[in-house]
């Protein structure tokens, strides 16, 4: 017979607390870390209530140490990190909950010098590896479920309702696929909309270009349209004059940031001059974080945008390519379409 005052789970091997708080990042990225990690729990069977090397993941409103979200922090290791996307947790995941090994790319806090953390619990109580033998094979084993002590995507949108919080945010489009500079083009329209006052900067696009964009910004008014390239790195006769344009467009950028004339600035194809080298990435986040209106919305577009400008943005999106009709079946760029 079972004893019914015996304990139905075991004391956790690990506990993981990830931050909700909209200081570091936004609530729903740090939900869906949260599920990534229990689907993660589930495949590798920590989230039995019986295993003691079991491993429970907890949102937190705040766990206290503002950095680039969103934050993961795991007990009792003292260990936390930052920057956690869905590849950083699978590394983190592979790498530390299942191997001991924290991943040290990701750390940005420390509770303990690194090797000297508490050791892992399971090993010093003296029972792991004990599962799952040590589970009855005639009773059903618990499982923990993956919304036992998480708030909902509704209860965590109403938080942030409650909260009315507003910021002017660092938007990154970056990636292979077509849809950067279309992207912002569609946040452009969204925001004249609203009788928001614009900016837009292109670089290296020619200057004396006449794409559809332009055309339509020139009919719907009110939007201030800056293009300062020589062409494309690919097609231009000189790269150093290229390189000079791109610094000066750089310094335009500036005194329109600072203007204070613009709700919403664009700077198209700005990520080319920080890959190239022509400007330095950590000098423009410098100049950014210390000069840019509070309430400013900056948007970036372009390829191979720097790891330290993503670490910096509130919101990066990748656009993949899957498929392309100039690869596939040789079409080219057309009218309205690309341009």
């Amino acid at each position: 017979m079972t004893d019914k005052n015996q304990p139905t789970m075991a004391t956790y091997g690990r506990h993981v607390f990830i931050c909700t708080n909209g200081n570091c990042t936004d609530p729903e990225q740090a939900l869906a870390i949260q599920r990534q990690f229990l689907k993660l729990n589930q495949t590798h069977a920590l989230n039995k209530l019986r295993n003691p090397e079991r491993v429970k993941c907890t949102l937190s409103d705040c766990l206290g140490v503002c950095s680039h979200g969103p934050i993961l922090t795991v007990y009792p290791d003292g260990v936390w990190y930052h920057g956690v996307n869905e590849a950083a947790l699978a590394e983190i995941y592979r790498e530390h909950i299942l191997g001991g090994r924290p991943v040290e790319k990701y750390i940005f806090h420390r509770l303990y010098p690194a090797g000297q953390e508490p050791g892992y619990a399971p090993d010093l109580r003296g029972d792991s590896g004990s599962w799952p033998s040590s589970a009855p094979a005639s009773e059903p084993v618990a499982e923990e479920s993956p919304s036992s002590d998480a708030p909902t995507a509704e209860a965590v949108r109403a938080r942030v309702r409650r909260a009315k919080k507003k910021k002017g945010l660092v938007i990154v489009n970056t990636g292979n696929g077509k849809g950067k500079t279309t992207a912002a083009l569609g946040v452009m329209t969204r925001a004249w909309g609203r009788k928001m006052r614009i900016g837009v900067m292109q670089f290296l696009k020619n200057e004396h270009a006449r794409y559809g964009e332009i055309k339509a910004a020139e009919r719907m008014g009110n939007i201030d349209w800056i293009s300062t390239g020589d062409g494309w790195t690919w097609t231009s006769p000189d790269l150093d004059e290229t390189e000079a344009k791109a610094r000066h467009g750089w310094e335009i950028a500036k005194a329109r940031i600072t203007g204070g004339q613009y709700d919403l600035f664009i700077m198209d194809e700005f990520t080319y001059p920080l890959h190239f080298g022509w400007l330095d990435t950590q000098e423009v986040i410098d100049w950014l974080r210390a000069n840019k209106p509070e309430m400013l919305h900056l948007i970036i577009t372009g390829r191979y945008a720097p790891a330290a400008l993503i670490d910096f943005a509130d919101l990066v999106t990748e656009m993949r390519e899957i498929k392309h009709p100039f690869k596939e079946q040789e079409i080219r760029a057309q009218a309205g379409i690309e341009y």
